[in-house]
């Protein structure tokens, strides 16, 4: 039986949990709270760094003596196989917990089996399948389950849906606070995707620039024809750079830059190789596409993008644009996740749901 207790602090395992993003993967983001027999909070902690101890691990140091008797709330299915670190299931008996409160079962086939593994041995456990703990390890069981990684599109746009810079000399539509959070998710993604236009126009660095850096994001760009020249600050030593080109390119140019031959899929590149080969070789859980339109419309088209960050600005387009974003997103079916403000900007998030 569980409370509207156990639903308060399983959230607060949810909010420690994000704090991992960007150290944990290919991990899920895990978070624990735990209380004494009284159900009062005497521990808490979340998982740092892949290859580091997990949240509950953290959580029982935190709480020492006082977790004995006591509840544990958990994100994630306890682990219940020695990996990188041993299996948190037995440090849950050892700190003498007898309440296990779980958000979501673990799909992996090695480490999952933790709640029926507690509940041989004695204690109550309760798997809420709770909604904000599926959102939370999404990206890891989206890998898991698909061999694809979690792929975020994200743009910038003028209330009328345009994406291209204005006419009169700026060159960004949105504002520093937008700009701040997009590099403080590149610093925490595994890859930054954009297609050759954008290259070509705006010759990007796609770079983590003022913020905190937890990982250095591979450069992708989709390039069919090979129009980007072998100048661009893409390929500085900034970070790495992967381009993806049609079968049968010549490639030379690009001497120390890694590639990658797509087959085509009408008259676009096949992207669904290129998402498992980021995960085979870079072990990528969570990517972004950065533009352009026409790269959008080819995820979207190939039904490859699970999740989408809109900042609208508070202006409309001073040209008309090539292709315009409220059109392109007509046929695709958006679940709202979240709306705020950044700084002068609306920034919205929705999962996309086919």
């Amino acid at each position: 039986m569980t409370s509207p207790r156990d639903f308060e602090l399983l959230q607060r395992a949810v909010r420690l949990a994000i704090r991992g993003h960007g150290g944990v993967e290919p991990n899920p983001m895990v978070g624990c709270v735990i209380t004494n027999g009284e159900g009062t909070v005497v521990g808490s902690g979340y998982h740092h760094k892949c290859g580091e101890r997990h949240a509950e691990i953290n959580a029982i140091e935190s709480a020492g003596d006082a977790a004995g008797g006591g509840t544990a709330y958990v994100t994630l299915e306890p682990c219940n196989h020695q990996g990188r670190t041993p299996p948190c299931t037995q440090a849950l008996l050892q700190a003498g917990i007898k309440r296990v409160v779980i958000g979501v079962e673990d799909v992996h086939p090695e480490a999952g089996g933790g709640a029926e593994f507690l509940e041989q041995a004695g204690l109550d456990v309760a798997i809420i399948d709770d909604e904000s703990c599926r959102e939370l390890v999404a990206p890891f069981t989206h890998r898991l389950q698909t061999g694809f990684p979690w792929v975020i599109c994200k743009w910038a746009q003028t209330e009328d849906g345009c994406i291209e810079p204005p006419d009169d000399g700026s060159r960004w539509i949105s504002s520093p606070s937008s700009l701040r959070m997009v590099h403080r998710e590149r610093g925490r993604v595994d890859a930054i995707i954009v297609g050759a236009g954008t290259v070509v126009a705006d010759n990007p660095m796609l770079t983590v620039r003022n913020a905190t850096k937890r990982r250095t994001p591979l450069r992708v760009v989709i390039d069919p024809n090979l129009r980007t020249s072998p100048d661009a600050h893409i390929f500085n030593n900034d970070a790495p750079t992967l381009i993806a080109h049609t079968e049968g390119a010549d490639t030379s140019r690009y001497s120390s830059s890694a590639k990658l031959a797509l087959p085509l899929q009408g008259d676009a590149l096949n992207l669904a190789p290129l998402l498992r080969y980021l995960v085979s070789e870079f072990e990528a859980t969570n990517v972004i596409v950065e533009g352009g339109a026409t790269t959008f419309k080819h995820f979207f088209n190939q039904h490859l993008a699970n999740e989408l960050w809109v900042f609208t600005a508070p202006r409309a387009a001073t040209h008309k644009p090539k292709l315009n974003m409220h059109d392109l997103v007509e046929n695709v079916t958006l679940r709202s996740m979240d709306e705020r403000k950044r700084g002068s900007d609306t920034m919205r998030r929705f999962r996309i749901t086919r």
